[in-house]
C-alpha cells in the first residue's frame, strides 16, 4: 500500500517541482478553503476542499501535496519552538504539541493517508491515494487543526497566504500544479495596540504639512481592524495642529491624516494619544530647517525599503502588495523589491514584466517613489548585488544560467548597453560575502551595511570597512530582505532584522531618489527614522574630493542628529579608526569639530591602479534602544 512522501528538503521541492510546473499544463482539480479571511496570529480550524474536475482519475499511488508556510504556527505557539513541529497525521503529532490534520473522501471506494514534512522554508503536507482511485466530481477535504487537537494560527503579519498545491497524477514524482491555489486573507488584529504618526523627515519653517495617524495592532504594526475613537493630539511648541483627531477604521483602514504647520526651526514631534482606549504613538522627527548645510534648504531625507522578497521569488505576498505596505502601512517615502529569483519559479518575460509593471504602476511622483529592481545571486562566489535602474525599465540578468561569468562581465555587459543602474552588494559578510577583488566605481557605488543578514560594518576581510580601506568608494544603506515581502519589517516579527536607506533629495521622485543614491547622498540605519546630516567643510556625505594631502587645512566637521530615542554614543571614523566621540544622553544633538591631524600619515595607500593615496570620514550613531544610524563617507583623495 502507498505511503505518503516525507520530502527531506523543501528547498528542493521549490527549486524542482514549483521551477518545473510552471510550464506545465494545470491538473483538472479545483480548491477552496474556509475560513478564507482571518486576522493575524488567530487560531482556526482550516478546510481545503479539492474538487476534481470531470475527466481527472487519480488512481492509488496518486499523490496531492499542499504547501503550509513556515509563517504559520499552532494556535498560542509551541513551549519548545526547537523541533516541534506545527502540523501532522494523529500518527505523527503529540496531542499538545501541534495541529492534527485529517484527510477524508466521500468515495467510499477511496482511502486516504497523509503526513507532513518540516523544512527551513516551508512545510509540506502530502496526500496519497492507498486504494481506489478519484473519479471527476470527488472531493477531498483536508482539515488543518482538527478542533479535537490545537488550531492552526495564521501569520502575525496582514497578507494574502497562498497554499500552493501540486498533483504527482501518477506516482512518478512529476507534479503539476491545479487549476486555482487557495488563498486567505490574514488581515490585522481588531484591536488596536498603539498608534504609528507618520510625518515628513524635514520641512521648512512656515510649512504646512501632513501627518498620518494609523492605529496598528500588537503583532507586525498591521492595521487595526476595529478600532474607532478620538485621540489628543499633542505637538511640540514648534508645531502647530489640531487638538484632536477621531478615526474609525471601518471607514478609514488606513487611518486619519490631519494638518501640521511648523512655526519655528528644530526637531518637532506630534504625539497621540486616546485615554479611553490607553494607546498612544510618536510621530518620526520632524526636522524643520534640518538641512541648512551643502544640500540647501531645498533638499528632504526620504526613507526608503530597498530589498524583500515576494512568493515569485523566495518570499511571501506580491509586489503589489509589498508596495502598498511600504506606501500605506509603514508609511515610507520609496520602495524597491530586489527579489532573488531563481528560487520557486523560473523568472519568465511575464513574471518580470509584472515586476516592472507594478513599479510603474506604484510610482507616483511628489508621494511615493519605486525602483525597477533585483537581486542578482553572483556567480563563481563573487556574492549577491542588488540592481537598481534608473528608469521605467531594464533587463534581467540571468546569472543562473551562465550570462557573466563575474561582476566584471556583469558590468562590461551594462556599459555595452549603456545602462544606467546601480549594483549594490548584499550581506558583504554572509552567505560566502562579496569578493572586494572587483571594483567599479560607475555601478557599484553603495553597499548595504545591515540587513537581516546581521551588521555588515567591522571586522574581516569581508567587512566593509576592509572595502573602504582596499579603496572601494562606497556609500552607506540599508535594507532588510525581509523574506516576507514587508516592507520596514523583519522577517519574522516587527523590527528582526530591519533596515533602511535613507536618502537626501531635492524632491521625491523616482529620478532624484535614484541620483541621490548615484551621488551617494544617503546614509543607512537599522530601521528606524533617525535624522542624519554630516558635513566637512560644506562638502556633503557621499563626495570624494581631490586634495594635497601633504598640505591640506584643517578640516571643520559639522555633525547635526535627531532620533528616535536618545543617543547613548556617537562617534567619527576615519580610516577605520574613531577620531572623535560623544556621549550626548539626548535625542538631539548637534556639534562641530575640527580635525587638524596631517592627513599623509595616516592615508590609506592605493591597492587598485590608478587609485591615490586617500582617507575618508563617517559618523555613525548610537541609540539607547539599540538602533543605529551611518552616514556614507567623505573622501579626501590626492590630487594628481
Amino acid at each position: 500500500m502507498p505511503e505518503p512522501r516525507i520530502f527531506d528538503d523543501s528547498s528542493a521541492w521549490i527549486r524542482g517541482i514549483t521551477r518545473a510546473w510552471q510550464f506545465l499544463p494545470p491538473v483538472d482539480m479545483r480548491a477552496a478553503i474556509e475560513p478564507n479571511e482571518v486576522e493575524a496570529a488567530s487560531g482556526h480550524t482550516f478546510v481545503i476542499t479539492l474538487t476534481t474536475g470531470p475527466g481527472l482519475v487519480l488512481p492509488t499511488g496518486a499523490h496531492i501535496t499542499v504547501e503550509i508556510p513556515d509563517c504559520w504556527d499552532c494556535h498560542l505557539g509551541n513551549c519548545y519552538r526547537r523541533g516541534v513541529q506545527t502540523l501532522g497525521s494523529r500518527d505523527q503529532i503529540r496531542a499538545g504539541y501541534g495541529a492534527f490534520v485529517d484527510v477524508a473522501c466521500e468515495n467510499p471506494d477511496v482511502q486516504l493517508a497523509a503526513a507532513a514534512s518540516w523544512g527551513r522554508h516551508l512545510d509540506l503536507l502530502d496526500v496519497v491515494v492507498q486504494s481506489g482511485a478519484l473519479q471527476g466530481g470527488d472531493e477531498v477535504q483536508i482539515t488543518l487543526g482538527a478542533p479535537d487537537g490545537n488550531l492552526l494560527q495564521a501569520q502575525k503579519f496582514a497578507q494574502t497566504t497562498v497554499f500552493s498545491i501540486g498533483v504527482d497524477a501518477d506516482g512518478s514524482g512529476v507534479y503539476r500544479q491545479i487549476a486555482n491555489f487557495p488563498t486567505v486573507k490574514v488581515v490585522g488584529a481588531n484591536t488596536a495596540d498603539r498608534f504609528r504618526v507618520f510625518a515628513p523627515a524635514v520641512v521648512q519653517p512656515g510649512e504646512t504639512f501632513d501627518v498620518r495617524v494609523l492605529p496598528v495592532d500588537v503583532y507586525s504594526f498591521n492595521p487595526a481592524t476595529g478600532y474607532a475613537g478620538k485621540a489628543q493630539v499633542y505637538a511640540t511648541e514648534g508645531i502647530e495642529t489640531v487638538d484632536r483627531v477621531a478615526v474609525d477604521t471601518s471607514a478609514q483602514p488606513l487611518g486619519e491624516t490631519i494638518t501640521a504647520t511648523a512655526k519655528t526651526s528644530g526637531v518637532q514631534t506630534l504625539s497621540v494619544f486616546d485615554s479611553q482606549a490607553g494607546i498612544s504613538g510618536k510621530s518620526n522627527p520632524i526636522g524643520v530647517g534640518f538641512l541648512p548645510g551643502g544640500d540647501g534648504d531645498k533638499a528632504g531625507i526620504y526613507f526608503g525599503e530597498m530589498h524583500s522578497q515576494m512568493w515569485h521569488s523566495m518570499g511571501t505576498g506580491t509586489t503589489a502588495e509589498f508596495f502598498a505596505w511600504g506606501r500605506d502601512v509603514a508609511g515610507l517615502d520609496f520602495c524597491a523589491p530586489a527579489n532573488h529569483y531563481n528560487w520557486r519559479f523560473e523568472v519568465t518575460d511575464d513574471i518580470w514584466h509584472e515586476l516592472v509593471d507594478d513599479c510603474n504602476r506604484f510610482n507616483d511622483p511628489g508621494r511615493f517613489a519605486t525602483l525597477v529592481s533585483f537581486e542578482w545571486g553572483g556567480v563563481g562566489g563573487s556574492g549577491h548585488k542588488n540592481i537598481y535602474y534608473r528608469g521605467d525599465s531594464g533587463p534581467f540578468h540571468f546569472w543562473y544560467q551562465g550570462q557573466h561569468r563575474s561582476p566584471d562581465a556583469l558590468w562590461e555587459d551594462m556599459a555595452a548597453r549603456g545602462l544606467e543602474a546601480l549594483t549594490i552588494p548584499h550581506h558583504p559578510k554572509s552567505m560566502g560575502g562579496a569578493d572586494w577583488r572587483f571594483r567599479n566605481d560607475r555601478y557599484q557605488r553603495l553597499v548595504e551595511i545591515c540587513s537581516m543578514w546581521d551588521i555588515a560594518e567591522e571586522s574581516g576581510p569581508l567587512s566593509v570597512q576592509a572595502a573602504l580601506a582596499m579603496g572601494h568608494r562606497l556609500g552607506f544603506v540599508g535594507g532588510t530582505d525581509s523574506h516576507f515581502g514587508l516592507a520596514n519589517q523583519g522577517s519574522f516579527h516587527v523590527n528582526d532584522g530591519n533596515g533602511l536607506a535613507c536618502v537626501v533629495a531635492p524632491e521625491l521622485t523616482r529620478e532624484a531618489i535614484w541620483q541621490a543614491l548615484s551621488d551617494r547622498r544617503c546614509y543607512a540605519t537599522t530601521g528606524d527614522r533617525i535624522l542624519l546630516d554630516f558635513t566637512i567643510d560644506g562638502l556633503p556625505m557621499g563626495s570624494d574630493n581631490a586634495a594635497d594631502l601633504g598640505s591640506v587645512d584643517p578640516r571643520r566637521l559639522r555633525m547635526r542628529a535627531a532620533g528616535t530615542a536618545s543617543f547613548t554614543r556617537v562617534e567619527v571614523i576615519r580610516n577605520n579608526q574613531v577620531v572623535f566621540s560623544a556621549d550626548p544622553q539626548s535625542d538631539v544633538w548637534e556639534d562641530e569639530w575640527t580635525d587638524t591631524a596631517d592627513l599623509a600619515p595616516v592615508a590609506f595607500a592605493p591597492t587598485f591602479p590608478d587609485d591615490r593615496p586617500f582617507v575618508y570620514y563617517y559618523l555613525r550613531v548610537f541609540q539607547a534602544n539599540r538602533q543605529r544610524a551611518w552616514s556614507s563617507p567623505i573622501w579626501f583623495t590626492q590630487d594628481e
